[in-house]
Parts: structure tokens; sequence; C-alpha cells
């Protein structure tokens, strides 16, 4: 784990990124967050204060689409704070050490869909008013008021656990069932599904009478997507060995409860 990525988990797990919001989004670039607070109100927005100072390093990733980064606010320093931005586009150039900007996680499944909603509808400010990276641009735009908006976007995170790795559904072969970490209309899920193998597809039923609904998410759960009836799943091990990922099965709208298996990666 690199130390950009133990840095952003210590805030998540602090606490200091709950009651924030996003503050910069270009539709077409990248979404960013991290930097203010609504904690120090109802004096004023405050900036979030640091909890390590930590110093820019390589981390042999790149700011692809759906990568995560932290950034360091002031240009003055050789130091990233709390800031962090989601790439929406390629932003290639912010791999030069002298841009700041430090790449360390992704975007899983369905959540790029989320990120360029946010992206696009943000409140806060246009592409016109956005500007460089040592810059403070929302002063004027946003204030301990502003939660109370109904389009106001807030935020909240929470660390589920250190094993970043687990899978997001396990297959057993004596069983013939797969069984998936899901967040589906709001509860989280653990759907266990029969496959079946017909040769030119492979498709799956839910065991509705062995279906879980858990107290809390665990890593890595796999999303439905209602609107492309679209169920994303992560990472499968096959009998305690990881073996597939990036699978995306659809839901057949004759038979809603089969799903077909679209397309997948072998690990």
């Amino acid at each position: 784990m690199s130390e950009t990525t133990e840095s952003f988990i210590k805030y998540v797990a602090a606490g200091h990124y709950d009651n924030t919001f996003i503050y910069g989004a270009t539709a077409a670039s990248f979404l960013r967050g991290g930097g203010y607070t609504f904690k120090t109100c109802p004096g004023s927005v405050g900036r979030i204060e640091p909890v390590s100072t930590l110093p820019l390093e390589s981390t042999n990733s790149s700011n692809r689409s759906g990568v995560i980064s932290m950034v360091r606010r002031n240009s003055a320093t050789d130091f990233v704070a709390s800031d962090w931005t989601i790439n929406i586009a390629y932003n290639l150039a912010y791999d030069d050490p002298a841009n700041s900007y430090i790449p360390f996680g992704r975007v899983l499944v369905c959540g790029m869909s989320v990120v360029e909603t946010i992206a696009f509808i943000n409140p806060a400010v246009g592409p016109e008013n956005f500007g460089g990276p040592e810059n403070c641009y929302f002063d004027e735009k946003i204030d301990c008021e502003t939660h109370t908006q109904s389009n106001h976007i807030s935020l909240k995170m929470m660390a589920l656990n250190d094993n970043t790795t687990s899978p997001t559904a396990a297959y057993s072969t004596s069983t013939n069932t797969l069984t998936v970490n899901s967040i589906a209309e709001g509860k989280f899920l653990r759907l266990p599904f029969e496959l079946e193998d017909l040769g030119n597809e492979i498709s799956m039923n839910p065991k509705l009478d062995e279906i879980v609904e858990m107290e809390k998410p665990v890593p890595n759960m796999a999303m439905v997507d209602n609107s492309s009836r679209t169920l994303s799943i992560g990472t499968v091990e096959v009998d305690g060995v990881e073996l597939y990922e990036d699978l995306v099965f659809s839901q057949l709208l004759s038979s809603p409860q089969r799903f077909v298996l679209d397309s997948y990666k072998k690990i």
C-alpha cells in the first residue's frame, strides 16, 4: 500500500471527509473534493486540517479515467493535503510531478456513472470559473448555508476494512453456486445464484429463498444498475482462488430473474 493510499484512508477513518462537499467539477475533465468542511460552521467554511505532511511520491500509476488522485494544495510546498480528484477524462498531462496529482486508486464497477452525474450537475461552479490547483476556488460560492440547499451534494465516506482485495463474489464448484455481495435498492445483500452453462451463453438464476440482507457493506460490492438492467461484479474467486474480474451480467426482459453473462476478463 502506498503512503498516499494510507494518508487517504486516515482522512476517511478519522471522519474528516464527512460533511464535506464537491467543490470543483468540469464535466469533461475531473471531479474534486476533500479540501473544505462544514464542521467549522456556523462561522465559515474551513479547510480540513492535514493528518500528516505527506511528500509527493511516485505510485507508478497514471491519471486515467476513473483514477483517484491526491493533490498538492500549495505549489510552494512539496506536500499533498486532503484534496482529492477523480479523473473523468484521461488527464495524462497531470502525471508530470510538477502538476502534483498523485494517483493511488480507482473507481470500481458502476461508480463512474455517479461521478459523471455529479460533474455535470454540481451546483458549486461552472467550467468557466475553474482555476489551477493552487487556487481557493469557491470562497464566494460556498458558505455555511449552502448545505441546506436541496441541490447541494455533500459527502460521507467510510473505510469498510483493510482487506480491499476481498472478492466481490465466490463460486463453489461443488454446489454450482455463485454468491455475490451486492448493493441493490439501497440494501446490502448476499445473493446466491445457480449457474447454467448452455454452451453459447452462461446464465444464472437467484436462489430467492437463500438471499441474506447484511447490516453493512463489505469490500468491493457488486452493483445493480436498474436503468441498464445490468449486474457488474468486480472480481470472482472459484473455490478460493481469484480467477475473473470485471464481469457484467444483463437481466433478461423476458425473464427478469435470469441474468446472462455479457463480458468478463480472466486474471
